[in-house]
């Protein structure tokens, strides 16, 4: 077998198909729309296809900027907060349960001569 088969993974292919699992896994949060679901994919998909064809490659010279660190984690807070934000302790605004104000029943004051 020649060496031209063989990988060469450095900590940036590495970051870089973690990242794209990252986010492909991100895709999959309950509660997030399609539209954030599918960008999500398709981020993580591009992000594991770039890291694993730089590893595979010979000859060449490829960049990986700072941001392609970055993008993954707050992605994923991002879309856990989409999905989680809304439904975790909070109540409903006093009077909006259907109750008017305290001695809006229209009964009056007890107790008030008439």
């Amino acid at each position: 077998m020649s060496s031209s088969s063989s990988a060469h993974w450095s900590a940036y292919e590495i970051f870089a198909v973690l990242s794209g699992i990252i986010l492909i896994g991100a895709a999959f949060v309950p509660g997030n729309s399609v539209k954030n679901r599918a960008w999500a994919a398709l981020g993580g998909i591009f992000l594991a296809c770039y890291g694993w064809y730089v590893a595979h490659r010979t000859t060449g010279t490829f960049q990986f900027p700072v941001v392609i660190f970055l993008i993954p984690p707050g992605a994923v807070i991002y879309l856990l907060v989409k999905a989680f934000g809304n439904s975790g302790g909070q109540s409903s605004p006093p009077g909006a349960g259907g109750s008017g104000a305290p001695g809006s029943d229209g009964h009056g004051t007890p107790g008030a001569g008439g």
